[in-house]
Parts: structure tokens; C-alpha cells; sequence
């Protein structure tokens, strides 16, 4: 029978006094200050038994700081266990946990009901019998390298050892309240391996006394193992999640480096074991650039003193920008153990690459002088970071950031061409230029400028149709230009001082007409597009805004010549100068469209055509102009009137006029018949249309652009 067969079918003993084990702490860790040494409460032995209490005496500080405070995830807590099954030259670990699960409920106010759930670690390493366990195991803060310690080798397979301060073994109390300790050690007897079993549980620890803790002993406590090996098993888990597969094997594979064949970490999922059968950790594979890989055994780092300190792995820039956090950066090891993560080597902001260091730099470090045997470590005492300020520190952040800055120059043009190629694929820009140009000159002019506008690209941005098809769009309607430029650059070219021939000349002067007309082309289609909008709204929409917002967008639905020149500033001073204008003379705020200026709730639409105000009131189809429409309508022209002549150098040359859009009108009062009677009569200052005139008179001026295009769709089908 298994060690962890026998752990978990325990047999009771008969034997049912309970002894006390007392905790303590032994104050030597950095930062804790020391205390004077209490009296111990001495514990009555098991019946049997030939050792002494297990003692360990420990501050509600010393849990807090380093405990609950520094290990907050389920993978850094496994990954401190792990570790210590390594130094205990352990081949095989057994890492059994629910995965993709909440371990407890959180309520209002407070953490709520701690969680059933279970969490096993189990390995073959060599274990420690009760005499160990109170000589080692329960001193916190001892030096494990130190004098006293256990040495800076494992005992039997010489490994360099992970731990060294001792605080390990307080890292579940940052997921869990109960730590449960089995584990049968050396040597073996004629009965097996003696059996050390106890509890560790939060609340009892954590108390403001300096008296030492009465903890549990466990069952299996002084009995015989047929096989040695330690299980750690947590239990009554505050509200932390275990992640799902994938993501919570990246997480424990970032942590270690571990290359050797006689170590291995198997993976067991207790909630859904049928889906996710058990299986090994392998180590985190990140796709990278190959070109821009740099193998670390050839650029050791120099220390502030001249000193050669050796490093290897390597650094690169990774295929795509980070997906997860846990392949993010930079990873640096010491013995084999995560002990940082960087993105840039803390260089400040502002230096050439940033973004793309920041977003895709990866690899692994491996320097083992970061947590050298003799004097001090440069980790921090959680373990997750290196002191950047200290000597070494300093020196490899200076390190790093020379060989980011070189990586950064060599990865420009493979990364651009990887952006080109994302730019071009997420356009389907092949597809669009096939369809929009016959002519070979201008479908390679449009390839061309998409490989260098998608080189320049802002990355993040490529995963965003709509910024992908405003690319797609400026390339289509420059493709012909450059073709053009082009053209002017190779006649330049061969020029140098010969004469051009006429055949050249006339190929320049087709490529001129190619770039007109594929601009032409372009007003058309988008006219075409317009006017079908426009259409289709008129047969669906009752949505007065949605009209008003369409004729702002295209202003040229008003007057078929119209166009935008430059930028329109005497409209936009206009506008603003008659909103404040109206709110003071009548007490309201009104919302006017224009140009690209649309709103959600537009009162009218106001474009500048030929030096004329041109205000567009419109009502949707199906819509009756009454006597409040045109009551309104009346207070805008007077509001204009007065504005005009109490502002005389906003007018425009050719005055003001009214279009009004409206199927029915039906009006009541005698006096605005008679005024909307002289509206009509006025020609040049006021027209009013029906939707079906509207669409008709806009179909009759762009009649050629709507026929080429029936005639372009008929060839395409």
C-alpha cells in the first residue's frame, strides 16, 4: 500500500488521549523584531511516544506579514509546497486540488462561509520523522543554508535547495485556515517509517500572547509508514479561486525551471477528473521571433565591481503581444525558482521600443548568484522580486536594459512585416482592391501603400474593424495618387538629363487620367451609397433625427454641386454665435447638425452652400405638418431675422434660405394658412418638398452616377 493510500484510510488508533503541541517561532527573520524568549507550556507526550512536543512559537505579526500578506493565489502557495518537496528530494509530486473553482463564498460585508474543499500535496521525497519536524520543519525564519541548518545540498540527491528562510511553510495560511502536516521519514525500521501528523490551525495562532499554541495532533502521529514521503493537505479555503486548466498550468510552469529527469509534478483535478485526466507540468513554451533571440550564456552581466557574474537562457521578442499574464515579461530564476518578473528591466519611460518591449518582450534568466549560499540574498522575502536597489540588483538592470535597447533595433523590421501581414489579413485588403480597381498599376499601388501604412499600425488597434476598415478606406482613395507619384519618380528617374519619348509621356498622362477617374469614382460611389441609404430610410424610418443626421453627414443631398473645400469656419462661428443667440431670446436650447457635426436630436439641419445659409426643416414620412410645426418654424425664421441684423458680420453674401421636407401638412389656423401662403411665394428664400420629390430630384442629378454603378454590378454578377 502507498504512503497516500495509507494517509487517506487512516487507521485510528485505539489509543484516543490527545496530546497539546505547542507553536513557536524563532525570531531571527529581518524585520521582526525580536522578542525575549517566553516559557514554554509543557505538553503532555502521546502514550508511546519518544519525542518531544513539537514546539513552535510565532507572533500574530509574523503569520499576518508572512502568511496571509505575501501568498494570496492557490499557484503561489502549491508552488511554495513544491518547493519544498524538491529540497526533500522528492521525485514525483502529486498536486491534487479542485480546478476551474471558487474554494469558498464571499457574502456582503464580510468572507462568508470558508469552503469544504480539499488541496494535496503528496511526494516521495524523504520525509521527517517528529524529531526532524521539531528541529527544522517547526523553527520559522532558521537559515536552512546556515550553521545549524540542514545545508545548501539536498541529503541524498545533492540538489541546490530551494529554501532558505524558512517562511514557506506559513504560505497557505494566505488561502486556508488549516494546515495539516503527514509525513514519514528516515531511516527505515523493522516497522517502517516513524510518522510525524499535526495540525496547524489560523485562529489558534494568530492570538496577541507570547505564550506558545496548543495545536492538534494528528492520528497517524508516532505510527509506521510502509513508505516515506510528506502530504501537505490544506483545508477551510477563504473565497480564492482555482483557475481552469490551462491557466492554472501556466501559472505553476512559470514558476520553475526545473530540467531534470528525476523531478517530475503530476497534476490531478479532483472536481471533474473524467474531463481533465491527471497530467505532468510541462515547462511554459512561448512562441517567439527567431530572429530577434538572444542566447544569455554569451553576455554575463558585469557587477559594479568589474566582477563577471554568469547567466543563461534567453531573451526575444514574443509572436504575438501578450494574451495572459502569466506569459507576460521577462522571467528570472535563482536555482530554478521564480524570483522576479520584469517587462523592461525597470527602465524609466520615454526610451525607443517601449511599447513593444513592454507588450512583447519575454524569456527566461537564470541567476543563480541572486541567491548565492554565502552572505545575502537579493530577493525579497516573499520571494516574488528582486531588490532592484541593492548591488546586484542595479547591475543587472543596467544589464538588462543594454540588451532590450539591442533587441529593440534588430526586431523593427520583423515586426513591422508581422504587422503588415496582421494589417493586410484583417483587412482582406487583396479582396477590397480586386474589386474596386480593373487597372494593374493601381491594384499594386494600393497593395503597396497597405503593407507600408499596416507597417506603421498601431498593433492594439488592428483588432478593431472599425479603425481596420478606416485604413482600408484612405489606402483605396490614395492608391491612385501614389500610382500617379510613382509614375512622376520613374519618369524622373530615367530622365537624368535624356529626352523623355513620347511613349513615356503618354503612359504619364494615362495614369493621370487613372487617378482623376478613380477619384471621380470614389465621390460616385460613396454619392451611390448615400442615395440608397437615404431610400431605404424613407420606406423604414420615421426617425425625424435620422434624416437630419444623414443630410448633415451629406450636405450635397441639398444641392447636387456642393462640396466641402476647406474647412467651413464661418458656418461652425455662425452656429455657436446663434445657439447662445436663441437660448437668451426665447429660453431654450436648440441642437443644430451640420457637416460632420451631427447630433442625437437635431431641431435642424444648416449647411453653407455658395455663400447661402441654407436651414433644413424636414418631418419624417408619414408625418402632418401642423400649426405647432409651423409655429415653430416661424420663431426660427424670426430668431434669423433679428440675429442677422443685430449680428451683421456673421451674414452670409447670398442671405438665408428655408427647405422644408414634409409629406402632409394640414393647418387650421386661418393665419398661418395665409402665412405659410407667403412662404410659398417666396421662391428664393423658402421651398418645400415631399419625400418622393426629395429622392427624386437627388436620383435625377446624380442619374449618371446611379447608372454606371447598375452597369459596374451587372458585370460583377
Amino acid at each position: 500500500m502507498t504512503l497516500s493510500a495509507v494517509l487517506r484510510n487512516p487507521r485510528r488508533s485505539a489509543r484516543s488521549l490527545k496530546p497539546i503541541v505547542l507553536l513557536a517561532i524563532r525570531p531571527t527573520l529581518r524585520g521582526v523584531r525580536k522578542q525575549q524568549p517566553s516559557a514554554l507550556v509543557t505538553a503532555p507526550r502521546r502514550r508511546g511516544a519518544s519525542h518531544d512536543p513539537y514546539v513552535l512559537r510565532i507572533s500574530r505579526l509574523t503569520i499576518d506579514k508572512l502568511g496571509v500578506k505575501l501568498y494570496d493565489s492557490v499557484s503561489a502557495v502549491v508552488a511554495e509546497i513544491i518547493a519544498n518537496s524538491y529540497d526533500a528530494d522528492a521525485q514525483v509530486v502529486r498536486v491534487r486540488l479542485p480546478l476551474n473553482t471558487t474554494l469558498a463564498r464571499k457574502v456582503a460585508g464580510g468572507v462568508g462561509q470558508l469552503g469544504d474543499y480539499v488541496i494535496e500535496v503528496l511526494d516521495d521525497g524523504h520525509g521527517m520523522t517528529p524529531d526532524e519536524a521539531l528541529e527544522h520543519y517547526l523553527e520559522v525564519g532558521k537559515d536552512r543554508r546556515g550553521e545549524g541548518g540542514l545545508g545548501a545540498r539536498s541529503r541524498e540527491r545533492g540538489r541546490p535547495v530551494l529554501g532558505r528562510k524558512g517562511i514557506g511553510k506559513l504560505a497557505p495560511f494566505g488561502i486556508c485556515r488549516t494546515i495539516e502536516l503527514i509525513s514519514a521519514g528516515e531511516p527505515k525500521t523493522a516497522s517502517g517509517f516513524l510518522t510525524t501528523h499535526f495540525k496547524m490551525e489560523y485562529e489558534k495562532l494568530l492570538r496577541d500572547t507570547e505564550q506558545a499554541t496548543p495545536l492538534e495532533v494528528g492520528d497517524r502521529d508516532g505510527t509506521y509508514s510502509p513508505e516515506r514521503g510528506t502530504v501537505i493537505r490544506l483545508s477551510r479555503f477563504l473565497p480564492k479561486r482555482v483557475a481552469d486548466v490551462q491557466t492554472f498550468q501556466r501559472q505553476l510552469s512559470r514558476r520553475f525551471i526545473f530540467a531534470r529527469p528525476d523531478f517530475k509534478i503530476l497534476i490531478e483535478d479532483t472536481r471533474d477528473p473524467k474531463t481533465n485526466p491527471p497530467f505532468q507540468l510541462d515547462p511554459l513554451d512561448i512562441p517567439v521571433q527567431p530572429e530577434t533571440k538572444v542566447d544569455l550564456a554569451t553576455h554575463p552581466v558585469t557587477g559594479l565591481n568589474g566582477e563577471v557574474l554568469p547567466v543563461t537562457g534567453w531573451l526575444a521578442l514574443a509572436k504575438d503581444a501578450y494574451q495572459d499574464e502569466e506569459m507576460a515579461g521577462v522571467r528570472i530564476y535563482a536555482r530554478g525558482k521564480i524570483v522576479a518578473t520584469t517587462r523592461d528591466f525597470e527602465q524609466p519611460a520615454g526610451y525607443t521600443g517601449e511599447y513593444t518591449m513592454r507588450s512583447y518582450l519575454v524569456g527566461v534568466v537564470e541567476a543563480d548568484w541572486l541567491d548565492d549560499d554565502q552572505g545575502d540574498d537579493f530577493i525579497r522575502t516573499d520571494r516574488q522580486n528582486i531588490i532592484w536597489d541593492s548591488e546586484y540588483g542595479r547591475a543587472l538592470r543596467d544589464w538588462g536594459g543594454k540588451l532590450i535597447r539591442d533587441i529593440g533595433q534588430r526586431s523593427r523590421k520583423p515586426h513591422r512585416r508581422k504587422k503588415s501581414a496582421m494589417f493586410i489579413e484583417r483587412a482582406d485588403l487583396e479582396k477590397a482592391v480586386q474589386e474596386r480597381f480593373d487597372e494593374v498599376e493601381l491594384r499594386d499601388a494600393a497593395m503597396e501603400l497597405g503593407r507600408q501604412i499596416g507597417a506603421f499600425a498601431a498593433e492594439d488597434e488592428l483588432k478593431d474593424d472599425e479603425y481596420v476598415g478606416d485604413l482600408r478606406e484612405l489606402i483605396l482613395t490614395v492608391a491612385p495618387h501614389k500610382a500617379l507619384i510613382d509614375a512622376f519618380r520613374e519618369l524622373g528617374r530615367e530622365a537624368t538629363g535624356e529626352p523623355v519619348s513620347l511613349e513615356k509621356i503618354s503612359d504619364l498622362f494615362g495614369k493621370t487620367r487613372i487617378a482623376e477617374l478613380a477619384s471621380f469614382a470614389q465621390i460616385a460611389a460613396e454619392r451611390v451609397r448615400v442615395i440608397n441609404e437615404l431610400e431605404q430610410a424613407i420606406e423604414t424610418s420615421h426617425d425625424e433625427a435620422t434624416f437630419q443626421n444623414l443630410i448633415a453627414r451629406a450636405q450635397w443631398l441639398i444641392e447636387s454641386d456642393w462640396a466641402i473645400i476647406t474647412s467651413n469656419q464661418r458656418l461652425s462661428t455662425f452656429i455657436a454665435a446663434f445657439k447662445r443667440y436663441y437660448k437668451d431670446q426665447y429660453g431654450e436650447e436648440i441642437e443644430v447638425a451640420f457637416n460632420e457635426h451631427a447630433t442625437a436630436r437635431p431641431d435642424f439641419t444648416a449647411a453653407d452652400i455658395g455663400q447661402q445659409l441654407v436651414v433644413v426643416e424636414l418631418k419624417p414620412p408619414g408625418h402632418v405638418f401642423g400649426d405647432k410645426d409651423l409655429d415653430r418654424l416661424a420663431q426660427y425664421i424670426a430668431a434669423l431675422e433679428t440675429f442677422f441684423e443685430t449680428h451683421p458680420r456673421l451674414r452670409f453674401a447670398r442671405g438665408y434660405k428655408i427647405v422644408l421636407v414634409a409629406d402632409q401638412r394640414r393647418l387650421t389656423v386661418a393665419t398661418n394658412q395665409l402665412y405659410f401662403k407667403k412662404l410659398e411665394a417666396d421662391g428664393e428664400r423658402f421651398e418645400r418638398h415631399t419625400w418622393e420629390e426629395f429622392l427624386a430630384r437627388t436620383k435625377k442629378a446624380h442619374e449618371a452616377f446611379l447608372e454606371a454603378n447598375v452597369r459596374a454590378r451587372t458585370r460583377k454578377a
